[in-house]
């Protein structure tokens, strides 16, 4: 590094505060239902789930969610996740995909894309200011929901040439 340029390195053992993001795209629209939470768990997958059933109640439509296989997104692992799918009954439906697959999951295209353009090489100092970049990239994305579908779509064209050859 140049003198006088150096970037500054977190010192080791300072836990710096935390906020995850989860996200659920509708696979017919490219609209993107979004959330931020202090912590990775079922209350807050489960908020998630209940605004995208919120969005298809007005439509009158079932909600599938397409979704990896944490213990907190499982009925056995967790009794939030029992609970919602008891109370929504045949309106909503989880179809999980196998552990380690992310080639199987476009959702990932979105995730990948946007770990380069917020959370990796940025010299944020504060959690308000990286939450910040967080919001206003998922602004960009929420106002090209094509954008989001040729996104998503990346990895299902790589899934799908990869096991023709």
């Amino acid at each position: 590094m140049i003198r006088g340029l150096q970037r500054k390195v977190p010192a080791p053992g300072v836990s710096p505060p935390k906020c995850y993001e989860f996200l659920a795209v509708d696979w017919r629209s490219g609209k993107i239902i979004r959330l931020q939470s202090k912590k990775r768990n079922s209350h807050a997958f489960c908020r998630l789930v209940e605004r995208c059933l919120g969005r298809s109640a007005r439509r009158k439509r079932r909600v599938i969610v397409v979704t990896d296989k944490p213990k907190f997104h499982t009925r056995e692992g967790s009794r939030e996740v029992a609970r919602l799918l008891d109370r929504y009954g045949r309106r909503l439906k989880f179809h999980y995909l196998p552990s380690y697959s992310p080639e199987e999951m476009p959702l990932e295209e979105i995730w990948n894309d946007w770990r380069d353009h917020v959370t990796h090489n940025h010299e944020r100092d504060q959690l308000g200011d990286l939450k910040g970049d967080s919001r206003r990239y998922f602004s960009r994305k929420a106002r090209d929901p094509a954008g989001v579908l040729r996104t998503m779509s990346k990895s299902s064209a790589r899934f799908r040439q990869k096991h023709t050859n």
